[in-house]
């Protein structure tokens, strides 16, 4: 048995919220994975069992981005974990790390998908 997963995006300002997203359930709900938070204060992990992503008010759209075994599914929150969420990246107006490019959770969302399919959960 496997599970579809998808990256999502949800309506946010100044860019729109992006998470992972495993369908587990016949009604579409699943889990999601994700990092909530700022960056003005710093970004943590968050993984929660989720709804059918339509069903949110915000939702902007899903992309299917391949499938994970059911026994799979534990080793998806401990590789997201391993990806450092954002960090505080402003005080106030003033950047921080004026040399780093800013990281939000678009970005995270892609490492995490990234490092998955590297450690060979996520396959097509």
């Amino acid at each position: 048995m496997s599970y579809n997963v998808y990256r999502v995006s949800y309506a946010g300002l100044p860019r729109d919220h992006h998470a992972i997203f495993v369908e587990m359930n016949k009604d579409q709900s699943g889990h999601i994975f994700q990092v909530t938070g700022d960056i003005q204060n710093g970004m943590r992990h968050d993984d929660k069992p989720a709804k059918k992503p339509e069903e949110s008010g915000t939702y902007q759209g899903k992309a299917h981005i391949g499938k994970v075994a059911a026994g799979d599914f534990d080793s998806i929150k401990r590789i997201c974990e391993s990806i450092p969420p954002p960090k505080k990246q402003f005080e106030g107006p003033r950047k921080i790390y004026p040399n780093e490019p800013l990281r939000r959770c678009q970005e995270w969302t892609q490492e995490a998908i990234s490092a998955l399919v590297t450690k060979g959960i996520l396959k097509n």
